[in-house]
């Protein structure tokens, strides 16, 4: 809540009490009874302010957020390579090195190995006759092995020159890949840092707000007990009440800031900071 905020609500505290107490401030002093009237009254309208503005808020968000132990810095640094955007980087770098690899061995494609291998039964039939026999037909029937190995080379002359360019090129895509997972990275972590530098910020902001909303619940005892005691009068007891409401109206502010600033850190990196 900013300043101009902080006035209106400080004006409508004021306003409420002094139509309240009109009637009681025409009179030259204030009895007991009557201070101790306005005061309940003072007290009930404090209590639905604070169940209809704070108590939604409150009931959102973990009670003893200002007693958070944060984790050391060095835990969210780590946890960036697990962020899902710098594995994707990853991945397309160990992608680009499998097929650099694949391009190194390209070169045995010029080399060609052949062989084959038979067994069977051949069967090779003949005619025959001579002057006193007529025309016969002999065949013969026997099992033979057959294998053939070869090998041949085969050089295109285009790619056996442009190799040398063509293993450069992926040897840069790799590098280029690697370049931007590290860039990648840095400025995952640079945001991890300035989220963690805004929670540890927020964190001593709560704690000094929360000691500020705590001393003056405690100066607002001792100026109730003043006012009944008719030893400050009402105008003192207002300013007092708008102080403790603005206290109290920055501290849950805080806390709401506080939270915020977790979230984001805890989404960057994965690490649960707010144990449910």
């Amino acid at each position: 809540m900013n300043k101009q905020v902080r006035h209106i609500l400080q004006a409508i505290l004021l306003s409420g009490l002094w139509m309240t107490l009109t009637p009681a401030l025409h009179a030259q002093e204030m009895t007991r009874e009557e201070r101790i009237k306005a005061l309940e009254k003072l007290k009930l309208e404090d209590t639905q302010w604070e169940e209809s503005t704070l108590a939604q808020v409150s009931k959102e968000l973990p009670v003893d957020l200002g007693k958070l132990e944060l984790p050391p810095l060095s835990v969210f640094l780590d946890a960036v390579v697990e962020n899902a955007t710098v594995k994707r980087a990853q991945a397309q770098v160990e992608q680009a090195e499998i097929e650099y690899r694949l391009q190194k061995r390209d070169w045995w494609n010029y080399f060609k190995l052949n062989g084959m291998y038979s067994y069977g039964r051949y069967n090779i039939m003949s005619n025959a006759s001579d002057e006193y026999t007529p025309m016969y037909q002999t065949t013969m029937s026997s099992a033979q092995h057959n294998f053939h190995v070869g090998a041949s080379v085969t050089v295109p002359l285009g790619e056996f020159t442009n190799r040398k360019l063509k293993m450069k090129k992926y040897r840069n895509n790799v590098e280029q890949l690697k370049y931007t997972q590290e860039e990648m990275i840095e400025e995952r972590k640079l945001l991890v840092l300035e989220a963690y530098n805004a929670v540890t910020a927020e964190l001593a902001t709560i704690k000094a707000k929360a000691e500020s909303a705590a001393l003056y619940n405690a100066q607002m005892k001792i100026s109730e007990h003043n006012f009944i005691q008719g030893k400050i009068d009402i105008i003192t007891l207002s300013l007092e009440r708008g102080r403790r409401s603005g206290a109290i109206v920055n501290y849950e502010q805080a806390r709401v800031s506080l939270h915020n600033a977790i979230t984001l850190l805890e989404m960057l990196t994965n690490v649960k900071v707010i144990k449910e």
